[in-house]
């Protein structure tokens, strides 16, 4: 009976979605109306149903979020290959394309190391005793498995030399399934090259510069119509995927690890302000940059998905007046490099708990400045879905020697936390793209 009552609710919900969309409701007002109710109905349903009722209302209504993030995903690659090669017909000076792109990766893996480094500061300062925690054999056997995956064989095992050979891809049509950890890096050199190939005939073969260019634009116009047309049902997405997700998650865990819960935010806003402040030095002013971030960053925030974000967040920087020429490569490499949330705060703070039950500072000017560069280089290859944070902080951990074991126990509440992580995640390629013109000198117009 309660489970088909909270049906119900959930039904009437989307339904009140509808009705506030024919009422002419912005987009924005209806994704944060749709995530608050969606955390109240949570918390309800939470303490309302059975475990087994839990799950089964989480499966069904599920689907309408799973489907939908899952078709933004199926976009994603196409949009990347395509704004990447559309990039390239809006660039006059060649010798700006290499200069553009090394900006946008520098920014992010410096970042990167920038957050972690926030993270480890954080998490030394939060007083949290990792001898404190139980260990189960659980929590062990889930860590030393993610450890045996990307640590003890796999991509992640490769030299810094194979792992610069492993971006290069030997067949871009697989890349463009998305299959290879570094798939989106591969699409995107693919690209680069036909954009290269493109620029080198654009004045001497006038005619198939121009065919191919038309091309391109109308292939961006197809996708963006479909992405638009995906996105305008984001309000119910956004519903679902809250409720779904409070429903599944223990309350009892999380508030055993709430001390450690509000340390990750912490840091994840720590983190947000050095972005703003960024932006504000590149020519973004924080309010009206928020006002047009706002809904991209809620989307990212409750999907927890950097790949699923990634058609939104190229709108937003198209509104914010960035050029195309960047704004694409700059979210492109940010789904899978220079994560500031996911391969930044998260393995810093937990990198900052484990060194002090091993009796080391991790406010030592050596131990910081090398955990940094340690978390920025294995920022590189970080697959934009939910988990990439558990990954990176192991590996970062054993890059340190440092014992992975405690990262099983963090597990109980990361999916919230991953929420968080995601959102700066996104926002961190808008600062790579606010950099990259700034230093490119690449002007910005006023954002109103």
């Amino acid at each position: 009976m309660l489970l088909a009552v909270s049906f119900l609710i959930v039904v009437a919900s989307l339904a009140g979605l509808i009705y506030l969309k024919r009422k002419k409701w912005s987009f924005s007002k209806r994704v944060v109306l749709a995530m608050a109710v969606g955390i109240i109905l949570g918390l309800i349903f939470n303490q309302m149903l059975s475990n087994g009722q839990g799950a089964v209302l989480s499966d069904w209504i599920g689907i309408i979020g799973s489907v939908y993030v899952k078709l933004l995903q199926m976009i994603a690659i196409p949009l990347i290959f395509v704004c990447v090669l559309l990039a390239f017909t809006k660039i006059e000076i060649k010798t700006n394309v290499l200069k553009v792109g090394m900006t946008i990766i520098g920014t992010l893996i410096v970042t990167a190391g920038i957050a972690g480094m926030v993270g480890i500061i954080t998490g030394y300062f939060s007083n949290i005793d990792g001898n404190s925690f139980n260990i189960s054999q659980t929590a062990l056997h889930s860590a030393n498995e993610i450890q045996k995956s990307y640590v003890s064989g796999g991509e992640q095992t490769l030299t810094m030399p194979q792992k610069i050979i492993a971006i290069f891809p030997s067949n871009p049509f697989f890349d463009l399934t998305g299959q290879r950890p570094s798939a989106t890096l591969g699409v995107v050199i693919f690209a680069f090259f036909l954009g290269v190939a493109y620029l080198k005939i654009k004045d001497k073969k006038v005619k198939e510069a121009k065919l191919f260019k038309d091309i391109l634009d109308s292939a961006y116009e197809i996708i963006m119509s479909v992405v638009r047309l995906f996105i305008s049902y984001a309000p119910y997405a956004v519903l679902t995927i809250m409720i779904a997700t409070i429903v599944n998650n223990d309350v009892s865990a999380v508030v055993k690890l709430a001390k450690f819960f509000v340390v990750a935010y912490i840091g994840l806003f720590v983190v947000f302000l050095i972005q703003l402040l960024i932006l504000a030095i590149c020519g973004l002013p924080p309010v009206r940059y928020l006002q047009k971030a706002f809904p991209v960053l809620s989307f990212a925030f409750i999907t927890a998905s950097s790949a699923g974000s990634m058609p939104m967040n190229i709108e937003m920087q198209d509104d914010l007046q960035i050029p195309r020429s960047v704004s694409s490569l700059a979210a492109s490499f940010a789904t899978s490099m220079g994560m500031n949330g996911c391969a930044g705060v998260y393995p810093g703070i937990i990198i900052a708990i484990v060194a002090m039950t091993q009796n080391i500072n991790p406010l030592t000017p050596q131990f910081l400045l090398y955990a940094g560069f340690i978390i920025a280089m294995t920022s590189f290859g970080i697959a934009g879905t939910g988990g990439g944070g558990t990954v990176a902080t192991i590996i970062s951990l054993s890059a340190l020697g440092l014992p992975v074991g405690l990262v099983g126990v963090f597990i109980a509440v990361e999916p919230l936390i991953d929420m968080g992580r995601t959102a700066i995640n996104l926002n961190g390629g808008v600062v790579a793209s606010a950099v990259t013109c700034k230093i490119n000198r690449i002007r910005l117009s006023q954002v109103k």
